[in-house]
């Protein structure tokens, strides 16, 4: 990870005079959904720790997004920081549901412009290079984290829209990745960038390469080995999609190599995805491994998050595209080790043999191989553990936190 505070803190005089410049401006924030229930606005807690994290440095920060459908799971973190403001957008299912009403979404990015004096993006939100142009001709500084590729998705699996529909996406997300490159260039927006495959595609001289985080230095938990009781626990952390190659984790189980038996725990919601969770439910009866397998369910971030990891042996990420995950920098703060494909922005984060396994995607003998290796090698088990937890202690939500104001502070009006 870039430490931007590192290069741009060279005095104690810098440091305090972007602390009070960050503390007279409004900052306008959107990304992901919210969800209103009770009187209060809830957001994903991965980053909505972020903007907790973020706000106290604000004098005002104002957050604006899309609503999540009624009942939606994930949405545990309260905005509730006083100086914190909620704008939704509306309702909509998806970007097609979001393009079927275009004027509302520039109208709402007009507004966005007019109201903050800088602005944090986060993801590929719909028509999002038109905001950067907004920008642009107001002079509003930018800084857009790119957390993934939505394209690599697309691309990478299907999602059961159907050919049509895929094709159709897959189209829409060349065409916005070309323009939001474009218009990033025109707003001369910092970029923070979630790996080095993503860096490279969002090049520009403002672009940082990053690893998430949203843990802290108080939610680490120290121990020295794992799989040292009478069986094995696998772990899978992630919402239940196609992109996530959990079949091919399903399918690495009968293969694995160890002297004591193997049980994988799938931690996650799947309401998004319905079908994908009775298709690996099938083939999970298919390889007579119901006594092996267990859906865990949605846990959310903190101590169900931290209890399904204390309780595990070793965390598996067999995904097909990817940032910087985030349950990578967790697990291995709970002192887990982690095998993973070697996909997207996950190099960045982990390198193979010191801190983790790193396999190629969509091989079940290459993830039963990493698992059993870690099983079976109490060294390199107990190394991975150590050299897993000193790597993230560099990587906690307070750093990052320090990045953004950093990068939000000596972002040049365009």
């Amino acid at each position: 990870m870039t430490h931007v505070s590192d290069e741009m803190d060279s005095s104690l005089g810098a440091s305090t005079n972007k602390d009070h410049q960050a503390a007279s401006m409004v900052l306008g924030v959107c990304g992901n959904a919210v969800s209103h229930r009770d009187g209060q606005w809830y957001i994903h807690h991965s980053f909505g720790r972020v903007l907790g994290s973020l706000a106290p440095n604000f004098e005002k920060l104002r957050y604006y997004s899309g609503e999540a459908a009624a009942g939606a799971t994930g949405y545990d973190y309260p905005l509730s920081a006083r100086n914190i403001s909620v704008h939704p957008w509306g309702r909509w299912k998806n970007t097609l549901g979001a393009l079927k009403r275009p004027h509302r979404l520039l109208a709402n990015y007009r507004k966005m412009v007019k109201e903050c004096d800088a602005l944090l993006v986060r993801g590929s939100m719909p028509l999002i290079w038109s905001l950067h142009l907004m920008a642009r001709l107001q002079g509003r500084p930018v800084v857009h984290w790119i957390a993934g590729n939505p394209l690599a998705i697309m691309r990478g699996q299907k999602r059961g829209y159907g050919r049509a529909l895929e094709t159709l996406g897959t189209a829409f997300a060349s065409f916005e990745q070309r323009m939001l490159k474009l218009s990033m260039r025109m707003s001369r927006a910092a970029v923070l960038a979630n790996g080095q495959e993503l860096g490279k595609i969002f090049a520009s001289p403002r672009t940082q390469t990053i690893v998430s985080t949203s843990i802290s230095r108080d939610e680490f938990l120290v121990r020295d080995d794992t799989c040292t009781g009478e069986r094995i626990r696998i772990l899978f952390v992630g919402f239940i999609r196609p992109e996530k190659g959990i079949e091919f984790l399903i399918r690495a189980l009968p293969l694995i190599q160890s002297s004591k038996p193997v049980e994988l725990a799938v931690v996650g919601a799947w309401d998004q995805f319905e079908s994908e969770h009775k298709r690996l439910s099938a083939l999970i009866v298919q390889l007579g491994l119901e006594n092996q397998v267990s859906w865990e369910g949605y846990a959310s971030y903190g101590a169900d998050l931290f209890r399904q990891m204390d309780a595990s042996d070793i965390l598996v990420l067999p995904t097909l595209s990817e940032g910087t995950p985030r349950v990578l920098v967790e697990a291995r703060a709970r002192s887990l080790p982690i095998v993973s494909t070697e996909v997207g922005g996950i190099p960045t984060s982990v390198t193979n043999g010191r801190d983790g396994l790193l396999v190629p995607p969509r091989s079940p003998e290459s993830l039963a191989k990493a698992m059993g290796t870690i099983i079976e090698n109490g060294e390199l088990r107990r190394s991975l553990i150590k050299n897993g937890r000193d790597t993230v202690r560099e990587l906690t939500v307070d750093q990052f936190v320090d990045t953004i104001v950093s990068l939000i502070t000596s972002t040049p009006k365009p």
